[in-house]
């Protein structure tokens, strides 16, 4: 996994839904898993900004369009559980 370790800003990203609704997130961080780029983002709640529940982490998919990522919904179960093996494993290797 490569990570922001300390010497970028925090980086907010803007998406909007279907229905035109925009939500913010932080992205943490950047995963590549068999090559292709996947986010880690974490919801920003305008009404609970000090809230001291854990926050849960969406994972995004990345598609570079020109000089700009595009976040992406992952549609596809089996690869939605792919990485959710791969991140499981990761952290078991940390701990």
């Amino acid at each position: 996994m490569s990570g922001n370790n300390g010497t970028e800003q925090s980086r907010i990203i803007k998406t909007r839904d279907d229905n035109g609704q925009i939500y913010n997130f932080e992205l943490i961080d950047i995963m590549e898993l068999e090559g292709q780029e996947y986010g880690l983002l974490v919801y920003l709640d305008e009404d609970d900004n000090d809230s001291e529940e854990e926050q849960e982490v969406v994972i995004m998919k990345l598609n570079k369009d020109d000089d700009s990522y595009i976040f992406e919904t992952i549609e596809d179960d089996k690869e939605f559980e792919k990485i959710i093996s791969y991140l499981e494993y990761e952290n078991e290797e940390e701990t």
